[in-house]
């Protein structure tokens, strides 16, 4: 995807997020992308062009969209689709599909990030390891490592209230993933700068173990 194609798929998603400025919150790669463009001078160079352009939805807010577009049902995987302005859309509606953070929660917590609005960097880290974990050793999967990295980057501060969802399975992938090759890739194999980024991750990774204790303890059960 060029730059040009860029801007035109941002245009849209504007559009569709103006049609329901409270009803969605974008997830995927796009919303890495938002994350990555807010932070810090030294961080928003690791923004990243995403194909994905996926975002849940309210289930009033859907019954209009219906309206609006015409949308196809991929029930294998939970969600809904559509074309604009020659861009597809994959749409998570509330109660219809098995993504581990529901839609309503996901909206509720949403900010905005880049003038879009996003799913916070709790709800998206939990996200982004379940696609890890379902296609890690495909190339979607490394994207998905880099996604990974590049939230644990942004994020110094984790929420236990927004991380509950986190499940002891995706907590055991993070430190394989900051192990791997995903820091040399965002570095384009600066192997010092790599270091570096490794070091930032595991001082998050650390942080993310405290807020999940306080679940468990809270709790006194695992996700």
């Amino acid at each position: 995807m060029n730059e040009a194609e860029w801007k035109r798929r941002l245009r849209a998603v504007a559009e569709i997020q103006g049609w329901f400025p409270n009803g969605v919150a974008l997830i995927g790669g796009i919303a890495v992308y938002a994350h990555a463009k807010a932070a810090a001078d030294e961080l928003a160079k690791f923004a990243a062009m995403s194909h994905d352009a996926d975002f849940m939805i309210l289930l009033p807010d859907f019954a209009d969209l219906r309206d609006i577009e015409v949308l196809t049902p991929n029930r294998r995987r939970g969600k809904q689709q559509f074309s604009k302005d020659g861009f597809e859309f994959d749409v998570y509606v509330e109660g219809q599909h098995d993504l581990p953070v529901p839609a309503d929660e996901a909206i509720a917590a949403s900010e905005m990030k880049s003038a879009l609005r996003v799913a916070c960097l709790e709800h998206l880290l939990i996200l982004k390891l379940k696609a890890y974990e379902d296609r890690k050793g495909s190339s979607k999967g490394d994207k998905d490592e880099d996604d990974v990295v590049r939230l644990l980057l942004f994020g110094d501060k984790w929420r236990s209230e927004l991380l509950s969802r986190l499940t002891d399975e995706m907590l055991d992938l993070l430190p394989k993933v900051v192990s791997g090759d995903s820091a040399i890739r965002l570095s384009g194999g600066n192997l010092h700068e790599a270091k570096a980024l490794r070091a930032k991750a595991q001082k998050s990774l650390a942080a993310i173990r405290k807020a999940h204790e306080e679940n468990y303890g809270a709790t006194n059960h695992a996700p």
